[in-house]
């Protein structure tokens, strides 16, 4: 593993930022910056406010609430911004024509269209994830424990349930990330996310924003959204077990009922993990920063050019930068500003 990943920044910021249709967004504590590179070869940057709710009210700030806010807060805002970058690509004439689906959509909702097709993806993303990592290794697992003739009712037998649950999980998520990583067009994402990844390192490095100061970092960050998909998992996994092992409906119910509990223990683990030296909490994030050599790739020159567009429009006209970085170093990572 590359040490770069458990060296500490020298600017210690909260900026993340997610891999686009041939873009990056970049977010930070009070702005969100778009770059996408459109066919002409001009990048297209667009600079919006972005609050997270966690700081629009106290309540969803709190420990363990904020985790659960949090997810459900970047799947919409992560969303929003994909749509978005999408309208911006330049697509052949074939792509550019509406299907039947969306006229028919558009004629029935008019100008709310975007609005129902962005919630509605949120909610469709939200059920095939509970359904494929949740409930589908639960529904599985009780089919072999019944098959193995395994006691359930006692607790070896209980344990041995949920292992079988919790390898099943890992093993369906790990099938999924590598089968669509096969996908050309998601591999040039996977590539504008290691060109993120990279960015964000050489700014929390002091360094100048240049292809050539962002080109030689590591494209694992311990903070990436993978890392912390892989927490959600290994923490249900124990929070499961002491969940004991029921019926079928029971345990779906009570999954259902501890995805907040998860959330949010496996969010203040993440945030931990992110900023500890220590070897234990470094062993949490090992295996997502493992699965980050699948779900990132070695970007080339042009979308590192994009991914620092981003990050300089948001630093540039995100005010709270400021005091992330002492006296000039904020000037020198942002010499340049990108171009929109």
């Amino acid at each position: 593993m590359d040490k770069e990943i458990w060296q500490k920044p020298k600017i210690c910021s909260d900026i993340g930022g997610e891999a686009l249709i041939e873009g990056v967004m970049m977010r930070g504590n009070n702005r969100m910056a778009m770059s996408v590179r459109k066919a002409s070869g001009e990048i297209y940057t667009e600079v919006k406010p972005c609050i997270p709710l966690t700081k629009r009210n106290k309540i969803f700030g709190l420990p363990f609430v904020r985790g659960a806010v949090s997810m459900i807060d970047s799947m919409v805002t992560g969303i929003k911004v994909l749509l978005d970058s999408a309208e911006h690509v330049d697509l052949g004439e074939e792509e550019q024509k509406e299907s039947k689906f969306d006229l028919w959509m558009q004629k029935r909702l008019g100008d709310n269209y975007m609005t129902y097709l962005l919630y509605g993806s949120v909610v469709f993303a939200l059920a095939v994830g509970i359904g494929l990592f949740m409930l589908l290794p639960n529904v599985v697992a009780d089919l072999i424990t019944g098959v193995l003739n395994i006691d359930t009712g006692v607790r070896g037998g209980t344990l041995i349930a949920n292992l079988i649950e919790g390898v099943l999980r890992i093993s369906i998520f790990l099938l999924y990330v590598y089968l669509v990583s096969k996908n050309k067009e998601i591999k040039r994402v996977f590539q504008y996310h290691g060109a993120e990844h990279k960015t964000i390192y050489a700014y929390e490095s002091q360094e100048e924003l240049t292809v050539e100061n962002v080109r030689k970092h590591t494209r694992l960050h311990p903070r990436c959204g993978t890392t912390f998909l892989f927490v959600v998992i290994i923490i249900s996994i124990i929070v499961f077990v002491f969940a004991g092992w029921h019926s079928k409906i029971v345990n779906m119910l009570i999954r259902l009922a501890l995805l907040p509990v998860i959330a949010g223990v496996s969010y203040e683990v993440f945030k931990l993990a992110a900023r500890s030296n220590s070897k234990l909490v470094r062993l949490i994030s090992l295996p997502g920063l493992m699965l980050q050599k699948i779900t990132t790739q070695e970007p080339d020159d042009s979308m590192l050019e994009v991914a620092i567009a981003s990050l300089k429009a948001v630093l540039a006209q995100t005010e709270d930068a400021k005091d992330q970085a002492p006296d000039n170093a904020l000037d020198e990572a942002v010499a340049g500003t990108a171009k929109s």
